[in-house]
């Protein structure tokens, strides 16, 4: 009769699931049951099936608890599983689960229900770890510069010295430390100094260029990979605006290479008329070259308190030139730690000339 009832009982209780419209609800009808024995369960990798639509259940009024739990576990919810989790008001263990289970389901069900589950353990990944070379000062970069005065002022870009941690000029076979004593980054500006007293001196020209007109670069393209000679290019001036419309820069067809920059472009007469600043890549145009205007020099220079020599008037010799050039313009070598070497080839808008074995 009580085996009857209770199969009774639960028929009533699932076909009237649609009042039942939630696990709170469920749980607080089996903690309000007075039946003597009752039992609450989950579904072992439970979907959503008929009126069980939150995966528990629970069954009440057999003869003993083993009559319960035998017709729990032959109950359709339970063919693929069920964990015993309340017997009465009382919460059941892990191993009291189990030991359930056994009796009533088969031993591979049993196994997979209860095996703990596989940790996934993410491998981390392996901090770089920094070399004993990381913090080593080496010879990384290069470039170009023209001396302004005899006290050793030297004019060339903001990105050749940027981030340097010794900057070195190389005057008549000797490598001289300099210091640096400004910088305009809008620019690409820097005024540097180092302890020469030079045999010849760049003046600066009071007027910007013209359309067409004739100029020298000089400086070390390429660093020191063709030779440690300098090099010049001669060229017209093809546009009075740099790229983008910078009206502080001008364009010119005279070659500019990396390691060229910083240093000084001139008229005929030896006046500098502008520092060679950048290059254009291949694929944006060919022989598109640009220098900072001597204007923007001066205004720059004048801020910073340092005068230029007045500018030639008479138009030089070759040789002459020559001689201004080699021994008004000098090699600049930026040396850094091998860490910021990474750090700044990393980059995606790097102007630097490093050497080869950093590129």
């Amino acid at each position: 009769m009580k085996k009857l009832l209770g199969i009774l009982v639960l028929g009533l209780l699932l076909s009237g699931c649609t009042t039942v419209r939630d696990e709170v609800t469920l749980w607080q009808m089996y903690k309000d049951d007075k039946a003597k024995y009752k039992a609450y369960a989950s579904v072992y990798k439970w979907k959503e099936q008929g009126y069980l639509n939150y995966g528990k259940f629970y069954f009440r009024n057999y003869d003993s608890l083993d009559s319960l739990f035998s017709i729990m576990h032959k109950s359709k919810w339970c063919t693929k599983g069920c964990k015993i989790e309340y017997i009465g008001d009382e919460k059941v263990s892990k191993e009291r689960q189990k030991e359930i289970a056994k009796k009533h389901l088969p031993p591979g069900l049993v196994k997979e229900m209860f095996s703990e589950p596989t940790k996934i353990v993410k491998k981390k990944k392996p901090k770089k770890k920094q070399t004993p070379d990381d913090n080593k000062v080496v010879a990384a970069a290069s470039g170009s510069g023209f001396f302004v005065s005899n006290a050793g002022h030297i004019v060339t870009n903001h990105h050749v010295i940027d981030e340097c941690k010794v900057l070195k000029v190389s005057y008549k076979g000797n490598l001289v430390e300099a210091k640096v004593l400004a910088i305009d980054k809008t620019n690409d500006l820097a005024i540097i100094q180092a302890k020469i007293n030079p045999s010849k001196v760049y003046a600066v020209s009071n007027k910007d260029v013209a359309l067409l007109e004739d100029i020298i670069v000089a400086g070390f393209p390429l660093g020191k990979n063709v030779s440690s000679a300098i090099k010049t290019h001669k060229g017209n001036v093809t546009a009075l605006a740099g790229f983008g419309d910078n009206y502080s820069n001008f364009q010119t067809d005279a070659t500019i290479n990396q390691g060229n920059s910083g240093g000084p472009v001139m008229d005929l007469k030896g006046n500098i008329v502008g520092v060679a600043v950048a290059l254009m890549s291949v694929e944006a145009g060919q022989n598109m070259f640009f220098a900072v205007k001597s204007s923007t020099l001066k205004t720059f220079a004048s801020s910073n308190s340092l005068s230029f020599l007045p500018p030639n008037n008479r138009p030089m010799s070759n040789k002459d030139l020559g001689e201004l050039i080699t021994e008004g313009t000098v090699f600049l070598e930026c040396w850094m730690t091998v860490a910021k070497i990474k750090q700044i080839i990393a980059q995606e808008e790097n102007r630097k000339a490093f050497y080869s074995e950093y590129q």
